[in-house]
């Protein structure tokens, strides 16, 4: 399953967050997800402390285990499962057949 997950940096943690993200090396940045968890990208709104991420995986504990590698700094208020173009396009025509018939 695919997620859009956003974070949320605590305020009076934003200063310290970034800049640890900002010295994470491409190891370190790979090596924070799971085995289980594959991160599709990730997007930031680094004045209000916020963004994005489009994660992979099909196993609930793997991702809530990601998740609170940043509790200490963040929040994730919204995690919604979320689907690509050909996929919402078949569950549409799908759900419009059956409400045809």
């Amino acid at each position: 399953m695919i997620f859009m997950c956003q974070y949320q940096i605590e305020n009076d943690k934003k200063t310290d967050t970034q800049a640890f993200f900002a010295s994470m090396t491409p190891e370190q940045i790979s090596g924070e997800l799971p085995n289980g968890v594959k991160q599709i990208g990730r997007w930031h709104d680094i004045p209000n402390g916020c963004g994005w991420a489009v994660i992979e995986s099909d196993n609930q504990d793997n991702l809530t285990s990601w998740m609170m590698g940043w509790s200490g700094q963040c929040t994730f208020p919204t995690v919604t499962p979320v689907v690509d173009d050909d996929t919402a396009r078949k569950l549409v025509q799908a759900l419009l057949a059956s409400q045809q018939g």
